[in-house]
């Protein structure tokens, strides 16, 4: 609980700073975060190489506590962060349908 919670505070910062840097940060398009493309999601069944066919490279890609997070964002402000585990497979998700 205590990592979840630090990942979390992690993710939100980092989301912050993106915030903060709007001019630098390259939208992808705006159906690519559809909730049914997110609903292919599986934790521990899904890999990064599944991730990147169905909704391409990603923006950024970043390295917590051992895990490789990838986070997409569309023009709508949709955004999608998943952290994969040691065997590259999805570990958990987070999808902001704001």
């Amino acid at each position: 609980m205590k990592n979840m919670m630090k990942n979390i505070v992690i993710i939100i910062f980092i989301m912050l700073l993106f915030i903060g840097c709007g001019g630098g940060i390259n939208l992808i398009k705006t159906d690519l975060l559809k909730p049914e493309k997110v609903r292919l999601i599986k934790v521990k069944v899904t890999t990064k190489e599944e991730i990147i066919n169905i909704f391409g490279e990603p923006l950024n890609i970043i390295d917590v506590d051992e895990k490789e997070q990838y986070f997409y964002k569309d023009e709508n402000l949709k955004s999608l962060w998943i952290e994969f585990d040691k065997d590259g497979k999805v570990y958990d998700y987070i999808y902001s349908k704001k």
